[in-house]
């Protein structure tokens, strides 16, 4: 070859080689793309598993609670053990985030797409899901500690307070021949006693409402206290009628003999 020839080769196979070191970076370089992405696809699936599987059993939790307790303190318990449940679950917040950051990166490569859009979709419908029961619970928690902290206080008070007009009834004197006394004691049966019956019926409703939000044995205590309440007003209201059909009886007794007496006097 010539001079000129073989300065000519000599470029020709420089630049061939330029190409294939061109070429071969290339193919290096998205083999090692590919590489990564494999490995980030690999750890995002690892990471998503366990996550899945915990907000899985959380929502499970949270579609089928324990009944509602209808006793005060076990309603606190129940309310403390939830928000300790909701705390334990706020520190997944992070992983999910993140998780949901690297899912949105992984779905613009055309051979990720469907599988983590599909696995994303679904870690989002729960991390919601779980969200909205959770506020619920809560809310019902905190509805019905507030019904059972009245209608406990409302059993109470009204217990003692038939108590006190058991005695009432009890205590009353015989009729005597006083129309004005008879009408005094028919007046503190019906303002002291039978004045009662919208008080039985407003706690026997309020029990009632507090029966719905805590079924089974959970209102053992709450059905119990409701049986003494219905049978001391059962027992309490009989005793006032017999005595007050016994003094009207004896009222109109006396009126009949004073009008007698009158007109014997006329």
């Amino acid at each position: 070859l010539s001079l000129q020839e073989g300065a000519s080769v000599t470029q020709r196979y420089a630049d061939a080689e330029k190409r294939y070191q061109a070429i071969k970076e290339e193919v290096k370089g998205r083999a090692t793309a590919l590489d990564e992405a494999v490995s980030q696809s690999a750890q995002f699936h690892d990471k998503m598993d366990p996550l899945l599987e915990t907000l899985e059993g959380a929502v499970q939790r949270l579609r089928q609670p324990p009944p509602v307790a209808a006793e005060v303190e076990k309603i606190r318990e129940q309310l403390a053990e939830h928000r300790a449940q909701g705390l334990e679950l706020d520190k997944l917040l992070p992983s999910f985030s993140a998780l949901c950051a690297r899912g949105e990166e992984l779905i613009g490569r055309a051979d990720e797409a469907v599988s983590v859009r599909s696995r994303l979709l679904r870690l989002r419908s729960l991390w919601d899901e779980i969200r909205q029961r959770a506020e619920e619970r809560e809310g019902k928690l905190n509805d019905v500690l507030d019904l059972a902290g009245k209608f406990w206080a409302d059993v109470a008070a009204l217990l003692s307070t038939l108590r006190d007009s058991q005695d009432i009834v009890k205590d009353l004197e015989d009729p005597g021949v006083d129309p004005s006394l008879i009408k005094q004691q028919i007046e503190v049966l019906r303002n002291d006693v039978l004045s009662h019956h919208a008080t039985v019926d407003t706690v026997n409703n309020a029990a009632a409402e507090l029966l719905e939000s805590s079924p089974g044995d959970e209102a053992g205590n709450l059905r119990d206290q409701l049986d003494q309440l219905n049978q001391s007003w059962g027992s309490l209201l009989l005793k006032t009628q017999e005595r007050q059909k016994l003094l009207e009886a004896a009222l109109q007794q006396v009126l009949q003999r004073i009008r007698k007496l009158d007109r014997c006097l006329v």
